[in-house]
């Protein structure tokens, strides 16, 4: 009775350390975040429960995954690789054996693990290598499995729905005799591992999808707001344009329909019977001068549409810079009298001569001669020089022509070169304009490879600004 009392005590413990192991995976597996985890707790239970002294956890990865079931290919393309050791020979302060970890072999090249795949779900047991129990299968024994030193071995394949997902391997230096309940509990650690390394690769992949769902997502919402942002653009430029021929059409009506009135009735006074003569005079100034605006007006857009189509033709010549200059002084001199504005000229002693196209030299001082009277404070200077620069590659002539008036911001410095585009507050002033003029200008001088800028500046202690036009002409070519 005292014998078979300690059978059934030895026997209830064996089975309490196996339901403890066994538990402990089932609420690991159910907790757990990293299948290492979970691994670790199911070789380092059955060591301390089996008393073993080496253990191997590999992973199958399939070359062809849809062909990994056994019931459809007795032996598929596999990979094996080790993703977890444990051996007595380290933790013992031995001196550490190589480790096998991440080393990988070919399911077709190790007898062992094709016969553990083929009697998947059952252990197969080896005892001493050159025992008839292992049979053929020593043949091409993969060397992970280390026989010459622990020549005993238990594998078993880790297996779900009819997929082999490993194998685990148990060793040991000396044969053993396994007990039932040692097999079995191998077994259901084994299915533990199963459920748990199927587990894992579910959550894996479906955290990859989610990712991939989620990548995608972000990338549809930065389209959407590229789109959004894309859209809203548009729509500021559609209501800027609106702006812009609303302006454009406000200042074509005062500049073609106010002409047209004087014309009209200059005519119906040319009408009237008995009209003095020096009456008829008058009139048929006011006719003409008014024609004249009509037709300036006319040529102006004419000539702007053409030097944006590239076909004006140039005529390239020797000019005088000096004489162009000096002809424009003294004619706007005597224009400006009435507004009490001056002309103050600075130009080198040296020539000033380039070989340009002279009409639209001239046409680029003029207007922006023209410009700077319109926009100047009475009783104000305008002030016009020139450099001519020597030590370029390209020799070129460089006039700054300088006025006292309103300043003009950066936000209109921006489109001031464009046509129909005048400054704020323009109208409401009453200054005479299309805004041609300074497109005019822009195209002529990019139509001479030369370029023109402007800035502006508020004077010191003054609510005035100094405006400046740079205008930089270079030598074309003969």
């Amino acid at each position: 009775m005292a014998i078979s009392q300690v059978h059934l005590y030895k026997q209830f413990d064996t089975s309490s350390r196996h339901q403890a192991l066994l538990n402990q995976l089932t609420i690991a597996i159910r907790s757990c975040t990293e299948l290492e985890q979970i691994l670790k707790l199911a070789v380092d239970g059955l060591v301390r429960t089996l008393q073993i002294e080496r253990s191997l956890i590999l992973f199958l990865k399939y070359v062809d995954p849809l062909i990994k079931n056994r019931s459809q290919k007795p032996i598929p393309r596999a990979k094996a690789t080790v993703i977890y050791e444990w051996s007595i020979l380290n933790s013992e302060g031995n001196q550490p054996s190589p480790s096998s970890i991440n080393q990988s072999f070919s399911l077709s090249d190790c007898g062992l693990c094709q016969m553990a795949y083929q009697h998947s779900p059952k252990p197969l047991i080896f005892n001493e290598k050159n025992s008839t129990s292992y049979g053929d299968s020593t043949e091409g024994v993969t060397a992970i499995f280390d026989l010459d030193s622990m020549p005993n071995l238990l594998l078993i394949s880790l297996e779900s729905q009819g997929t082999v997902l490993g194998f685990l391997a148990l060793q040991q230096r000396q044969p053993r005799v396994w007990l039932t309940e040692e097999l079995e509990l191998v077994e259901l650690v084994s299915a533990q591992l199963s459920i748990a390394i199927l587990q894992f690769q579910t959550l894996r992949q479906t955290s990859a999808l989610v990712q991939e769902r989620t990548d995608q997502l972000e990338w549809s919402l930065s389209v959407q707001k590229k789109l959004y942002e894309k859209t809203r653009q548009q729509i500021d430029q559609l209501r800027r344009l609106n702006a812009l021929k609303d302006e454009f059409l406000s200042t074509m009506n005062d500049q073609m329909r106010n002409p047209l009135a004087s014309m009209r009735m200059a005519i119906c006074m040319l009408r009237q019977p008995g009209l003095p003569v020096e009456r008829q005079v008058r009139y048929l100034d006011i006719l003409e001068q008014q024609c004249n605006l009509e037709i300036n007006l006319i040529n102006d857009l004419l000539t702007l549409q053409e030097l944006k189509s590239h076909k004006t033709k140039l005529q390239p010549q020797k000019v005088d810079i000096r004489e162009i200059i000096e002809r424009l002084e003294q004619s706007f001199t005597e224009k400006w009298s009435v507004k009490g504005l001056s002309m103050e000229v600075h130009l080198p002693k040296r020539s000033l001569i380039l070989y340009t196209d002279a009409d639209s030299v001239n046409r680029i001082l003029n207007e922006l001669l023209t410009n700077a009277g319109k926009y100047s404070e009475p009783d104000t200077k305008v002030v016009l020089r020139a450099i001519y620069q020597a030590n370029q590659k390209v020799p070129q002539i460089v006039l700054s022509l300088s006025n006292i008036g309103s300043s003009i911001s950066p936000a209109e410095q921006d489109y001031i070169f464009e046509e129909f585009r005048r400054g704020e507050g323009v109208m409401q002033k009453g200054i005479q304009g299309t805004g041609l003029g300074l497109a005019l200008v822009k195209s002529l001088v990019e139509h001479l490879n030369g370029v023109i800028t402007v800035s502006s500046s508020l004077i010191e202690n003054s609510p005035s600004s100094l405006t400046c036009f740079t205008l930089t002409l270079p030598q074309m070519q003969g």
